[in-house]
């Protein structure tokens, strides 16, 4: 058996005799509350293409379904050329509809928003001299040389 302290066993940590007060803003620093809107939103890129590529595979399905059904004189067209007629119309139909679906769940997802107060900080970097520091003062390369006439 081992001689380890179970969790309920060890001394309960004691307090700090105070509690850490929170830093002080930089003397430098403008607060401004901002009302902003926190919610979910859809990618519509993701739904248009997501429609699109279930368009393609519903019209490949029912090409694929209704190719031994008799069409009369008409047996010219091949299974590829049936396919990428009729894939035309089922990924414009199918991105139509992954557009609609994530307009309506942006819809729903925007009733479900939640308006927030947030406090906007900005600090503005302190000027920082340092003792001894010379401002450049003009385009001089290297040293001047005083003469005393």
């Amino acid at each position: 058996m081992s001689d380890t302290d179970r969790p309920e066993d060890r001394p309960a940590p004691t307090p700090a005799a105070a509690p850490t007060p929170a830093p002080a803003p930089a003397p430098n620093a403008v607060e401004s509350p901002d009302e902003v809107t926190i919610r979910r939103a859809p990618k519509f890129g993701v739904f248009i293409l997501g429609g699109a590529v279930l368009g393609f595979l519903a019209t490949l399905v029912i090409v694929t379904l209704t190719m031994d059904i008799d069409r009369g004189d008409q047996q010219d067209a091949s299974f590829g050329t049936l396919v990428g007629y009729f894939s035309l119309w089922g990924v414009t139909i199918g991105a139509f509809a992954g557009a609609l679906v994530a307009i309506v769940l942006d819809r729903v997802l925007a009733r479900r928003a939640a308006r927030l107060t947030a406090e906007r900080v900005a600090v503005e970097p302190a000027e920082e001299t340092v003792d001894g520091e010379v401002e450049d003062q003009g385009d001089a390369t290297g040293p001047v040389e005083r003469t005393d006439r």
